[in-house]
């Protein structure tokens, strides 16, 4: 049995979308031939605007907003600082979905549970997206866990709203499980 004392003041999810709490993903493309995107690209992305109205009821349960960061590279420097190693590239709170070149054209194989195929599943898109925001969530979570800012911090902060108190516990003894 878990036993836990104190208070603890937690953001309720409005609040927290008031604070612009965001899993941002970042959609990276490479400009080939003066073009940011092509017709692979745009589908992509729309399987991706796709997945992201599926999730975003539970995002908002969460309070987190989901917003996605168009993102181009243009230069060799750009792809090694960045990490990008094929186009598109979607990333968002460490996780990444990427197609591979195989044969050094734009040819794009995506693969998914052991399928491979010229476009990102919507399942595959799902996966990454729900696997992000769980990710983001956690890391909300352990952030107001360890009781978020400082109190000294907190009386320079303006908010729309006050973090609610929610059962009178702010952290857990030695005894908690």
């Amino acid at each position: 049995m878990t036993r836990c004392t104190g208070s603890i003041s937690v953001p309720n999810p409005s609040v927290l979308h008031d604070a612009g709490v965001r899993l941002t993903v970042d959609y990276w493309t490479v400009a080939m031939n003066g073009q940011d995107s092509c017709g692979s690209c745009d589908a992509t992305l729309a399987t991706l605007t796709e997945a992201i109205e599926m999730i975003r009821p539970l995002a908002t349960r969460l309070g987190i907003t989901i917003d996605v960061q168009p993102r181009t590279v243009d230069r060799w420097a750009e792809a090694i600082e960045y990490g990008i190693s094929a186009s598109p590239t979607i990333r968002a709170a460490g996780v990444e979905l990427r197609p591979c070149h195989p044969d050094g054209s734009e040819h794009r194989l995506w693969t998914w549970r052991g399928e491979t195929g010229a476009e990102l599943p919507v399942e595959a898109a799902l996966d990454g997206l729900l696997r992000a925001l769980v990710a983001r969530s956690a890391q909300l979570g352990g952030f107001l866990a360890d009781g978020g800012p400082s109190p000294y911090i907190r009386q320079h902060l303006s908010t729309s709203r006050q973090p609610t108190t929610i059962g009178g516990s702010s952290g857990c003894g030695t005894d908690c499980a």
